[in-house]
């Protein structure tokens, strides 16, 4: 079987690479082979070709109707997948016209796909007002790369890792984590990111380095996940998330939407208000043994409903469905 996975970036940034690209080997193996292409790069030739594929995969690519029309009627079947609340954008909403131009070009894919999978039941929802045929595949991590540091320390280490385009949502704990510094002379901040972070207060910065993620997210002892409440938000599985609980550390963040999927009173503390994030973390910075269940709590979790082993198997599952 051959499909062609149509993406907006490079393979080893962003939603492709945990939603197909971490599973071409194991589906390799099954048969199924991979080709990408970018949508800005689709041309005459690469229509012509499509005919070829078994099945063309659009991983939330909101490209003008008449390409999309092109791109429907020269395949044999498609799959639209995604993992976002992408009719909607982070921060300030779109104008009238631009926010109807996106939603007519996402409910044009949701409903003439063959089959849609969504990261979760917020997305699932919501294309089910367009699609007859939606399927749930979870954001997912390989556990044998996440994995707890079983090590005894005598500090206590927040952290946060995230993109650059994120540290605006850590930027508003400045207040809250500065209380805590000041209250808790064992506890240290450390961040992950592309970007040093403008907070005037004592941190450890580590530069991003590919593949250098796992290592810096097992030496924590609590998870940050500041998240804005607003509608794109709500549709996101946080991947980072996933990555805190399969390292056996507990988060503390506003769980909201999909969030709520990931993060249960049995591995996290929800808050809203900056004192409720005070009384989470010093609760957590106080007592090590609550830290240690609830980070277990959250490892056991993601095994069971996060992991690539698991999800790999329900996407070859659709993936034979939607060709047969």
């Amino acid at each position: 079987m051959k499909l062609l996975v149509i993406h907006s970036r490079d393979l080893e940034k962003g939603s492709t690479k945990f939603r197909f690209v971490q599973y071409q080997d194991f589906l390799k193996k099954h048969d199924i082979h991979l080709d990408y292409i970018r949508y800005r790069d689709i041309n005459s030739e690469t229509l012509e070709k499509l005919p070829g594929y078994d099945l063309v995969v659009n991983q939330k690519c909101l490209m003008n109707i008449g390409l999309s029309k092109e791109i429907r009627k020269r395949s044999r079947r498609i799959l639209f997948d995604f993992d976002d609340a992408i009719w909607t954008r982070p921060g300030k909403p779109y104008g009238l016209i631009t926010g109807w131009r996106v939603r007519r070009r996402l409910q044009y894919w949701l409903n003439s796909a063959d089959v849609v999978t969504a990261a979760n039941s917020f997305l699932a929802d919501y294309a089910r007002q367009y699609s007859q045929c939606v399927r749930v595949v979870p954001m997912a991590i390989d556990i044998h790369q996440w994995q707890p540091l079983d090590t005894e320390k005598s500090n206590c280490t927040i952290g946060w890792a995230g993109s650059p385009a994120t540290l605006k949502n850590l930027g508003r704990l400045e207040h809250v984590l500065q209380q805590i510094l000041e209250r808790h002379s064992n506890v240290v901040l450390s961040i992950f990111s592309g970007a040093r972070p403008g907070l005037q207060l004592p941190y450890d910065y580590v530069a991003y380095q590919a593949g250098k993620e796992a290592e810096f997210i097992r030496r924590l002892d609590i998870g940050l996940l500041p998240l804005p409440r607003e509608e794109y938000a709500m549709g996101k599985s946080p991947i980072k998330a996933i990555q805190y609980l399969a390292c056996g550390v507990p988060v503390v963040g506003d769980i909201i939407g999909a969030s709520q999927e990931i993060l249960t009173p049995e591995n996290s503390f929800s808050v809203k208000t900056d004192q409720e994030w005070i009384q989470a973390l010093a609760e957590l910075i106080k007592n090590s043994g609550l830290r240690k269940e609830m980070g277990h709590n959250g490892l056991l979790y993601v095994r069971d409903r996060f992991n690539t082993e698991i999800v790999r198997q329900q996407l070859l599952e659709i993936l034979r469905d939607s060709c047969g």
